[in-house]
């Protein structure tokens, strides 16, 4: 009969096999690691990017979407390294930590318009005068951000950051602006307004401010509440598929990702090399799909609308916390949705 040690011992020796592969840390490359995960799990840029043919009149210049092209089908074989990502991207040191969303956006802009066009979404900001004279201005976008007006005891509501971006301000006097129409400055209303909804939404919540009373940047460590679902218009609804995590503080901290597979409809957990499948408790309360006909983001203020997620892994439960849970390292920087149909 076979012994517990001699059993438990081929237990151990057993490799288990992972569905997906991580990406090696080169030092303090977590972010991009994050970013690429993201880019990689979803499924329409995936595709994009094996689907890619080189410029043939060119054939000696490499550019960033053939560096994922190689990546992505590394990723397939086991973990592997970044370092052609990192030379495209011009990041010279490896062991300074950057920012997420802005190496989000400049990797989205490097691979150009038409392989990142379903991030991409298109956005006015429009200015009136008292005379109700209006100035447009339209813009192509990547990410929305959301201004966190809450304390760091507080929760802070994502779809009310989002709503109260799309609302209407009055300008200081200070910040008045000058209408040529009317030859001078007048009191001024803004508003930004979406023109082209993309298919991959992105937000982020602006956790980084900077104090003016301690004359230094400070991160905001207010707890969460992210709805798994947003309603855009009539015939555009946008479902969470992954969050990338910040974990530390101003002064430094750790990226990783939790996202959510459309290969196998499970969530995992991506930490540089490491890759484990994630828990996913969902608790809706008071939840319904509001009128369809109400106007865009209108149904995002009412009351009652707050379903919350909590994200818990079986062997590190304070990594993967949901925001409205309480978790104080989850920092959610970016928001991938992908939009539906209903």
């Amino acid at each position: 009969m076979e012994s517990y040690r001699s059993h438990y011992g081929n237990q151990r020796n057993i490799v288990q096999e992972r569905p997906y592969n991580g990406l090696k840390n080169q030092g303090a490359t977590c972010y991009l690691n994050s970013i690429l995960q993201c880019l990689y799990m979803t499924e329409d840029f995936r595709q994009e990017v094996e689907r890619f043919v080189p410029d043939q009149r060119n054939p000696d210049k490499e550019s960033l979407m053939q560096e994922l092209q190689k990546l992505f089908k590394e990723m397939k074989k086991g973990d592997c390294t970044t370092e052609g990502i990192t030379q495209r991207l011009g990041i010279a040191n490896v062991y300074e930590q950057e920012d997420v969303v802005e190496y989000y956006q400049k990797t989205l802009k490097a691979i150009g318009p038409q392989s990142s066009k379903v991030f991409e979404g298109k956005m006015s900001n429009k200015t009136k005068c008292i005379n109700d004279h209006i100035f447009e201005e339209e813009c192509h976008f990547f990410t929305i951000p959301l201004a966190i007006e809450a304390g760091h005891s507080e929760v802070f509501e994502v779809h009310n950051g989002l709503q109260t971006f799309f609302e209407r301000i009055n300008l200081d006097e200070d910040n008045w602006l000058y209408c040529k129409q009317c030859g001078q400055k007048n009191e001024t209303e803004t508003w930004n307004e979406i023109k082209d909804l993309p298919t991959i939404l992105t937000l982020y919540p602006k956790r980084f401010y900077f104090d003016y009373y301690k004359m230094r940047p400070v991160k905001n460590h207010c707890h969460m509440d992210i709805p798994l679902q947003l309603v855009m218009s009539t015939n555009l609804k946008y479902e969470l598929y992954a969050v990338i995590n910040h974990i530390g503080n101003e002064s430094g901290g750790h990226y990783n990702a939790v996202i959510k597979s459309f290969e196998d409809g499970k969530w995992y957990c991506f930490d540089d090399t490491s890759v484990r499948e994630a828990y996913l408790l969902m608790y809706r309360s008071n939840f319904s799909i509001l009128s369809l006909t109400q106007p865009l983001f209108s149904h995002l203020s009412e009351r009652g609308a707050r379903p919350f997620q909590v994200f818990r892994h079986c062997q590190q439960n304070s990594n993967l916390l949901s925001p409205s849970a309480g978790a104080e390292y989850t920092e959610v920087l970016q928001i991938l949705s992908k939009s539906l149909n209903i």
